[in-house]
């Protein structure tokens, strides 16, 4: 769904969005429905505050014991938004001001706002996928879920590139 600044009135626009074909279906899995808001308000004439909040579920698969666990999603985002026509997209060397480490210039004055609710859910995805903190992960010799059962297994430590640190 794209939105003209120029579409924008003074007061602002308000979008409940519940259709689903903008979320990356592809990339991540989702356990349940999605819901978003999202405000936009003119500031000026080349500018426009993005307001949103999305909410879901999305299911990753831990790193550590290989096991499918779910995560909700519920989150507030803000993004200042600017028009920059001509030579503010241009790559040249300069020193950026405080104000403009939060802007997000375009090059045409069209929020996607589809496209943006796609990038904040990629923000709010874990870099780390951990079923819980204590995850213990798998035996590295015989497989088994040390969540869910021990194993007889010897750890030698002696072989590790660590052992020296056990002097």
């Amino acid at each position: 769904m794209k939105v003209r600044f120029g579409e924008i009135p003074e007061e602002g626009l308000r979008y409940e969005i519940k259709d689903e074909s903008w979320f990356p279906d592809n990339e991540l899995l989702r356990t349940g429905p999605v819901h978003a808001t999202v405000v936009l308000k003119r500031n000026g004439v080349d500018r426009v505050l993005l307001e949103g909040w999305i909410k879901t579920t999305i299911m990753f698969e831990c790193d550590r014991c290989l096991e499918n666990y779910t995560m909700d999603i519920d989150d507030n985002f803000k993004l200042d938004l600017e028009y920059a026509p001509g030579n503010k997209l241009e790559p040249t060397e300069h020193e950026i001001s405080a104000s403009e480490m939060d802007m997000i210039y375009l090059k045409e004055p069209v929020v996607d706002l589809y496209a943006i609710l796609s990038q904040q859910l990629f923000l709010l995805k874990p870099e780390k996928h951990l079923c819980s903190k204590l995850c213990k992960g798998l035996c590295p010799q015989c497989g088994t879920n040390l969540n869910e059962e021990t194993c007889d297994c010897k750890q030698d430590f002696k072989s590790s590139p660590f052992a020296i640190l056990k002097k």
